[in-house]
């Protein structure tokens, strides 16, 4: 991924925004800017990310600790990412920035070589 000035302190959850070109089409930079106003440095660090996270056309797309969260909208993402941190919920998306499926595809053509 990418380099960042900041630093991550134990307890602190790591929120990774997508602003490649298509999320950013659909209010990215404002999701960014909300968290960053609307969480504070103990909660969670909030990192900008230029690489795509693979989910265009549900976007815009956030990570909360690893965790894919699509079609996040600006005006309710402290919220979400609140209640995403006092009760994380089950993702059928996310292990880093790939899906369930792109990784058993992986892992299947591992196994064939």
């Amino acid at each position: 991924m990418e380099a960042h000035e900041e630093k991550k302190s134990a307890g602190q959850a790591t929120i990774k925004v997508c602003l490649h070109r298509k999320c950013c089409e659909k209010g990215a930079e404002d999701i960014y800017k909300n968290l960053k106003e609307g969480l504070t440095k103990e909660e969670a660090l909030v990192l900008p990310i230029h690489e795509c996270f693979g989910f265009c056309k549900d976007g815009p797309n956030i990570a909360i600790n690893d965790n894919i969260v699509k079609g996040v909208r600006p005006f309710t993402v402290v919220e979400l990412v609140r209640s995403e941190l006092d009760n994380p919920s089950c993702k059928a998306d996310g292990l880093g920035s790939k899906s369930i499926d792109m990784l058993d595809d992986i892992l299947e053509n591992i196994e064939k070589l």
